[in-house]
């Protein structure tokens, strides 16, 4: 058998809640560090994505995975439509998120009423000028933000076969998608908008989540066509650690939990990175279904482990803050306290407690120790 069947065949028994042979290491490395770390100069890279293949393949050959798989944000299509919600530094290429409100507080009631024509009409203008632009112009830029867009995701879907197969480490994500009430937070009101709307307008809010829904599965299944297989969505969640916990259960929750229910039911696996400490919100999560990946940053693995692992997957949780400052031997130490928490009878992946960025997340020599000791240690016996 391949390192590739070898690495796909462990990392779908953890992410089935079996055991497999020993504990799955997965890549969490952007684009951004692949490229530092590469020696690349970012701008060239970010927009020639070919070079992105090439950063990966010094990745792997460098620290041991068992799964990746990248994705990104590239300059490109965010400039071909003006963007304002996703912003391109002209400097370096990085694509930043500065906070922005598409939809005033006062036109909930026409989102509500029809999500897809106040989205058209109203937020893509006011995001992304270049689509809403006068006469034809307007509607060539749809073609040249929709033409950019495939060919940019055809050349990373193209580069993360390429680099899988040569190094064994097959792709454990393909698309993404948001909670619907991220999305209102997110692209509609800004993080301020969303947290007045919360205290201020809180049904409107709650309903424009819940009409929110079937566009994220749209989304969900835009970005990944092909349920099943080893690929999951990945759903980063952000507004819950700001809110409190009856606000949560009122507004975030029933339609977060609806958009899980139904993406799961069609045969998809959500890999959800839980942001912060979700330590108040476990009875919740107890009601997901299988089919849950729990990329957890801040929580007790050993304590997520007994409330949710016979629900979910879980991985996460292994600091950069140490992998940054720490020695080796403290690196490791600590990988081993995760390990014995968290692995015991399988259902785990281990891997970094948020994505690395920059090549400054971590040093180098800690990474590879701590990778290359869980391969070795982390054997079910």
């Amino acid at each position: 058998m391949s390192k590739y069947q070898e690495s796909l065949e462990r990392c779908q028994k953890a992410v089935n809640l079996e055991q497999p042979d020993r504990i799955p290491v997965i890549c969490k490395v952007d684009p951004t560090f692949a490229i530092e770390y590469a020696g690349f100069d970012m701008k060239e890279a970010l927009w020639n994505v070919d070079r992105i293949a090439e950063a990966y393949s010094k990745v792997y050959e460098d620290f041991y995975f068992d799964g990746g798989g990248y994705m990104g944000r590239f300059p490109l299509f965010y400039k071909v439509m003006q963007s304002k919600s996703f912003v391109p530094n002209d400097s370096n290429g990085y694509v930043q998120h500065p906070e922005v409100s598409g939809l005033e507080a006062e036109e909930y009631d026409e989102y509500i009423a029809d999500p897809y024509k106040t989205i058209v009409n109203k937020v893509v203008p006011r995001l992304y000028p270049a689509l809403a632009a006068e006469g034809m112009e307007g509607g060539l830029n749809w073609a040249r933000a929709i033409n950019a867009n495939n060919r940019i995701m055809g050349k990373i879907v193209a580069g993360n076969n390429l680099v899988a197969e040569k190094y064994g480490v097959p792709n454990l994500r393909r698309g993404i998608t948001e909670a619907p009430f991220d999305f209102v937070a997110d692209q509609l009101r800004g993080f301020s908008g969303a947290s007045m709307d919360i205290r201020r307008h809180s049904e409107q809010i709650r309903q424009a989540a819940e009409v929110s829904t079937p566009l994220m599965a749209k989304l969900a299944r835009l970005s990944n066509p092909t349920p099943g297989g080893s690929a999951s969505i990945f759903m980063p969640l952000h507004m819950p650690s700001y809110m409190r916990t009856k606000d949560f259960e009122k507004l975030y929750w029933p339609s977060f939990k609806a958009l899980i229910d139904e993406l799961v039911g069609e045969g998809y696996t959500i890999q959800v990175f839980f942001e912060k400490n979700w330590t108040r919100y476990y009875e919740f999560l107890q009601d997901l279904p299988k089919g849950v990946i729990g990329y957890f940053e801040e929580d007790d693995l050993g304590v997520v482990k007994e409330k949710l692992g016979k629900k979910m997957c879980i991985m996460g949780n292994m600091p950069l803050s140490i992998l940054r400052t720490g020695t080796v031997q403290q690196c490791v130490d600590t990988a081993k306290e995760i390990i014995d928490k968290a692995a015991p009878n399988g259902g785990y992946l281990f891997t970094t407690d948020k994505s690395l960025l920059t090549v400054k997340d971590v040093k180098a020599e800690n990474f590879r120790a701590v990778n290359e000791f869980v391969h070795e240690y982390g054997i079910y016996k």
